[in-house]
């Protein structure tokens, strides 16, 4: 017995003398983008100014210059991608490995959390409406105007398969969902009447004000305060050192963008500055 013993001593021994494989002996995801030597980033085909707008070779506004801050960490130059159709084809082409990143005026959702990873928000901005101001009147019943909205019940239309098409059904169950492609024909039916509420984020409420003055005549904005849209940076759930290396930078130089500053940059990229 005593013998039995000593063997297994000295093979445990033995074992712990052998020398352990280093941890960085496996490629990380982040050693894998440097050795190709150049980031992936996914955009949608559409420009959404202030975030991203201009083609390959003069592309700019606040997402890119987040992309460009990542590939200068990582020290390699930074490849636009911009064939998706939709901000759903930009997150399955992070979730296939055809991007490793997506920085696109990205949503957090909660379908979209089951296929990537996302960063921490860089921009948080309150979800809006602009709804018909017949609409309101016709349907309040004695309510204050933000409990119509509570109860909206009317025909609600948004931009198809984007974060908004989860939200509506989520936060208005009882409304007529009118998904769309196109946000102007959207705006167009509420200032009609055909639509009773378009939805989206307050941005884009406010940047249709700007584009469209006629709008306030026929329409009311209601910016609902208690629900938020983050918007963040998604990548592969098989990319941590990725995801580390992209909140560090949101976090010491991106960190919660106001709706004000959005504006500004976006009066300023369209020449709507006063003089």
């Amino acid at each position: 017995m005593k013998k039995l013993l000593l063997f297994v001593l000295f093979v445990c021994n033995l074992s712990l003398a052998e020398p352990l494989k280093p941890a960085d002996s496996f490629k990380s995801d982040v050693d894998a983008i440097k050795e190709r030597n150049f980031l992936v980033v996914a955009m949608t085909k559409k420009d959404s100014i202030p975030f991203f707008s201009g083609d390959e070779s003069n592309i700019h506004g606040l997402d890119v210059d987040i992309a460009k801050s990542i590939g200068l960490i990582m020290n390699i130059p930074v490849r636009f991608r911009r064939d998706a159709e939709s901000f759903a084809e930009v997150v399955e082409q992070v979730k296939d490995g055809r991007a490793d990143l997506a920085v696109s005026k990205l949503s957090i959702t909660g379908p979209r959390l089951l296929t990537v990873s996302f960063s921490a928000p860089y921009v948080k901005l309150k979800q809006a409406m602009i709804v018909n101001r017949l609409w309101i009147s016709q349907n309040s019943g004695g309510q204050e105007v933000y409990q119509v909205i509570r109860n909206f019940n009317g025909r609600l239309s948004f931009i198809k398969d984007t974060s908004y098409d989860t939200f509506a059904r989520v936060n208005f169950p009882n409304a007529e969902f009118i998904p769309k492609t196109n946000w102007d024909e959207i705006v167009d039916d509420v200032i009609e009447g055909r639509s009773a509420g378009g939805y989206r984020d307050e941005l884009e409420i406010k940047k249709t004000i700007l584009q469209k003055p006629r709008a306030a005549l026929s329409t009311k904005t209601i910016t609902i305060s208690d629900r938020v849209d983050n918007i963040a940076v998604a990548v592969n759930k098989n990319s941590p050192r990725l995801l580390a290396i992209i909140n560090h930078v949101i976090a010491n130089e991106y960190n919660n963008i106001s709706t004000k500053k959005l504006i500004e940059r976006y009066k300023q990229e369209n020449n709507l500055q006063k003089p």
